[in-house]
């Protein structure tokens, strides 16, 4: 069950359509990445390689791509944002996602192609520890 939309992230336009365009650009597989953001406004995006054995069916980012990027987004004290599209099912964690997100506490923002050829939708998701999914909203700015 999803609760009540309880937080914002901010997405300037540019960014939204560099995710979209690398979302797009992987599918029939899970396309991922990240994006830092401080205090809800997304302000840089890391697009990476899908590096999971199957990336028609999960999506993981390469342990030393996550460094990279957790250090970067470490020097200007912002908050990561993990993202991945869904290609054939809708912009919902799945079970594994919330298996991931319960250890991880990061934000999921997920895309769906589920009506491809129609442009992929998004949402977001924050994920406690208990697997309590609450959706946020993701504004474009």
């Amino acid at each position: 069950m999803v609760a009540q939309a309880s937080f914002v992230v901010r997405i300037p336009e540019a960014i939204y359509q560099e995710m979209l365009a690398h979302i797009v650009a992987s599918y029939p597989d899970e396309g991922c990445g990240v994006v830092g953001s401080k205090d809800g406004q997304v302000v840089k995006h890391y697009p990476t390689a899908n590096a999971a054995e199957h990336p028609d069916d999960f999506s993981i980012i390469a342990e030393a791509d996550m460094i990279r990027i957790y250090n970067a987004i470490d020097d200007y004290d912002g908050e990561m944002i993990y993202y991945h599209s869904h290609p054939k099912s809708e912009a919902y964690p799945s079970a594994r996602d919330i298996e991931w997100a319960k250890r991880s506490g990061y934000l999921y923002i997920i895309f769906s192609h589920r009506f491809y050829p129609e442009p992929p939708y998004v949402r977001v998701f924050a994920i406690d520890a208990d697997g309590g999914v609450t959706e946020g909203a993701v504004e474009r700015v």
